[in-house]
């Protein structure tokens, strides 16, 4: 029975002889005792919904039985809440949820409530939230959902003078569309906020294996980067000296790495030095820098048949142009902003500095913090000179081709055959098989065209550029003939002890001056670095030169002054100087 008091209707639960008990059934609640006197008119019973349930309604039912078998619950609060909490705790809920079902039941006879008819405009609705995220969110200038959502109410949703309208999607319900319909997981959203670059590099998928995109050895993927460390002079350890440019070589079959360049040059002469690395005897290289090692260790040698670069000018350069086509090698300038195209040797920067970082870790390493306010200076604590950053990689290198590829995928021929999985294994069965275009060059031809050029004025002194002079005297005739003109030299930025002067497409060798016997054995930038040290010195030595001629000049003028003041002048003749001569020397002895 439903009876309706003071405009509100209830539900009569139980029927006792001075009133009952009774349950609001718009806003249901606790069950409330009313006598007869508050009883207001009978209303007819209110429509509840049709058709079956669901299963979660069944399993809402299902779940507050318990109570609403026990009668006793209507009237007893203790015994009700009791109950509650029992059940909340089998069914991991809270009691207050257990109540809230209860009193719906006993208000509606069941909770089966009625469902909210869909709005007919939910379709036109998403139409506009899909037009909203397309046309704001979707955006190289990548503004976030809500300033998307902002900007949708105020296309939409505002009057002429810029006022919400009566009604407006919540940012509840934009937000939900944007997740229920994928937006966020669909490649369109990243090629439109990031960059189509951006997902080719980062977000495609990955279907195909680096190795296997060549069958040869001899193809190189090149390119460079700056080390992430400090470096000092190797002729004064107080001299930070920068970060270090490095230039790889990796060939793409084998994934060994095949030629290095380090050093402080950049650009198409660091290019050269690094083919010029890759094609000579990895063994002579290592000695160098007291490495001990065998030819199976590192057994590349030889120019590549092709070599895979991004479009950097220095991959591009007139230079590199001339070698391939004086050799024959095929140069692929890969699209630009794409790494991923040459994936082995981007990795490779990797392996090499990962495997030291840790260990010179305040010794000049610097770390992902260098751009903080309060990142450590780490240019006062490099250590290591050219040389012996040199040799580190080297020996990385060493080991990084002789590890196991774990996930290589190795031929049906090589596993039976038993290749071992390693960078140089499989470049040596690779060789041994036939699979080689490495085109064989002489190895001072190689690192003649490597060296890079330099314009210089031949003089008395002998060839000089820079502030080197360089002589040969089996060239003294020629050097006679052209003194005074300008001539082309390569040199060796690494070692300036040796230059060649290019005449009539030879290479002439040059040795350095006596004069500049100082800078033997140094690189060129930091024969730079002495020659400017040494003119701070200079300059420095000149002010106290100046400072120390003023005092000799004021004393000399002081004594003048003193001697001057000292007795009288008269003339003397020859005889009166030497009989004074005579008595002062012995006075004297």
């Amino acid at each position: 029975m439903y009876l309706e008091i003071n405009g509100s209707i209830y539900r009569l639960l139980i029927e006792q002889e001075q009133g009952g008990w009774l349950i609001p059934y718009e806003t249901p609640g606790a069950p409330v005792f009313l006598t007869r006197a508050g009883w207001g008119k009978r209303v007819a019973v209110p429509a509840e919904p049709d058709g079956p349930r669901t299963k979660a309604e069944q399993k809402r039912l299902d779940m507050i039985r318990p109570l609403t078998e026990e009668r006793a619950c209507i009237t007893d609060k203790i015994l009700r809440r009791r109950m509650a909490v029992r059940i909340a705790q089998e069914h991991h809920t809270t009691s207050r949820r257990v109540l809230r079902l209860y009193y719906i039941f006993l208000a509606h006879g069941t909770i089966q409530l009625k469902r909210k008819a869909l709005k007919p405009k939910r379709e036109e609705q998403k139409k506009i939230f899909a037009a909203a995220i397309e046309r704001y969110y979707l955006s190289a200038k990548r503004p976030s959902l809500r300033d998307a959502y902002d900007c949708l109410l105020l296309e939409q949703y505002t009057d002429e003078e810029g006022k919400l309208l009566p009604e407006y999607p919540s940012w509840h319900s934009f937000r939900q569309y944007y997740y229920r319909s994928g937006m966020h997981k669909k490649s369109h959203k990243i090629i439109a906020r990031e960059g189509l670059s951006d997902y080719q590099r980062n977000h495609r998928l990955l279907g195909g294996s680096a190795p296997l995109w060549k069958d040869h050895l001899g193809s190189y993927q090149m390119d460079a980067t700056q080390a992430d460390i400090y470096l000092v002079s190797s002729f004064d350890r107080s001299l930070v000296i920068g970060r270090p440019n490095i230039y790889l070589a990796v060939d793409t079959v084998s994934e060994l790495i095949a030629g290095i360049y380090v050093g402080l040059e950049a650009g198409e002469n660091a290019v050269m030095a690094c083919l010029a690395n890759a094609a000579a005897d990895k063994v002579e290289i290592c000695s160098k820098y007291g490495i001990h090692m065998t030819q199976e260790q590192w057994p590349s040698s030889g120019l590549p048949a092709e070599i895979i670069t991004d479009k950097g000018r220095e991959f591009e350069s007139a230079r590199v142009g001339e070698l391939c086509v004086r050799y024959g090698m095929e140069r692929e300038s890969l699209p630009p902003f794409r790494p991923d195209r040459k994936s082995l040797v981007e990795k490779t920067f990797d392996l090499l500095q990962s495997r030291y970082k840790s260990l010179l870790r305040g010794k000049g390493v610097i770390e992902p913090d260098a751009q903080e306010r309060w990142s450590t200076d780490y240019r006062s604590q490099a250590v290591l000179t050219l040389e012996e950053y040199t040799e580190l990689l080297l020996r990385i290198i060493l080991y990084l081709n002789n590890r196991p590829l774990k996930n290589y995928p190795a031929s049906t021929e090589m596993l039976q055959q038993q290749v071992p999985m390693t960078p140089a294994g499989i470049w040596r069965w690779m060789q041994e098989n036939g699979r080689s275009d490495l085109l064989e060059v002489e190895k001072e031809e190689i690192y003649c065209l490597a060296l890079p050029r330099k314009e210089a004025r031949v003089t008395r002194r002998g060839v000089e550029w820079d502030g080197f002079v360089y002589i040969n005297p089996e060239l003294r005739n020629l050097l006679e003939q052209l003194r005074g003109q300008k001539v082309t030299v390569a040199f060796d930025a690494q070692n300036t002890a040796k230059a060649y002067l290019l005449y009539e497409c030879g290479y002439l060798p040059l040795a350095l001056a006596q004069s500049c016997s100082c800078y033997t054995g140094m690189a060129a930038s930091e024969a730079q670095l002495y020659r400017k040290h040494a003119q701070e010195t200079i300059h420095m030595l000149d002010k106290q030169d100046v400072q120390a001629r003023i005092e000799l000049l004021r004393s000399t003028k002081e004594l003048i002054r003193q001697a001057e003041n000292g007795g009288m002048k008269r003339r003397q003749s020859g005889s009166e100087i030497s009989a004074n001569r005579e008595t002062e020397r012995r006075k004297r002895t």
